[in-house]
């Protein structure tokens, strides 16, 4: 068989795994752990693993398993291991079989997901940020009406103080007034 099936081998990172199953990296360490110990082999590059396909559809089934049946996680990958050894694929096997589009749908499907939740995640953004370029113009228009509003409450302070100045000098004119008048009346007797 040509190389062509390994080209179509889709290699995925940790993160990717996770999202595509629903799981956090730490569970599928776990997992991933669980099905090794049940002889399973991850292929791993300088202390990274990184998935193939057929790894994707056997963390899928332990997940379906452990999640449908009775059984401790240990008895899970053990029986995923025997559904596993009697569907005769190795993975060296997995990637030469012509007829696992079943499992290229899987992966398809989990990959469809991934599209979907990358363009929810792409709206939300524009979403977040629609929303913060609301709350400048918010916080710009109130800034605005407070800078106003200290001018008139400025303005109006000073014509207070103005008017309390004249009133002031009115009142001191007036009693000037008085006073000479006092005085005046008290020289001519008046």
């Amino acid at each position: 068989m040509s190389d062509d099936t390994n080209d179509k081998q889709i290699i995925m990172n940790p993160s990717d795994v996770s999202t595509l199953l629903d799981i956090k990296e730490s569970t599928l360490r776990k997992y991933v752990g669980i099905l090794k110990n049940a002889g399973y082999h991850f292929d791993e590059n300088k202390g990274q693993r990184w998935y193939r396909n057929e790894d994707v559809i056997v963390l899928k089934r332990f997940i379906e398993v452990k999640n449908n049946r009775d059984m401790t996680l240990e008895q899970s990958a053990n029986a995923v291991m025997t559904w596993f050894k009697q569907s005769d694929m190795s993975p060296r096997d997995m990637d030469k079989r012509k007829d696992n589009t079943r499992y290229n749908n899987d992966i398809k499907e989990l990959q469809e997901q991934i599209d979907n939740q990358n363009d929810l995640l792409s709206k939300q953004t524009e979403l977040i940020k629609t929303l913060i370029h609301k709350m400048d113009e918010q916080q710009k228009f109130f800034d605005t009406r407070l800078e106003e509003r200290d001018q008139k409450l400025l303005e109006v302070i000073r014509l207070n103080q103005a008017a309390n100045e004249e009133v002031l000098q009115l009142a001191a004119a007036q009693e000037e007034k008085e006073t000479k008048k006092g005085f005046l009346a008290k020289l001519f007797g008046k």
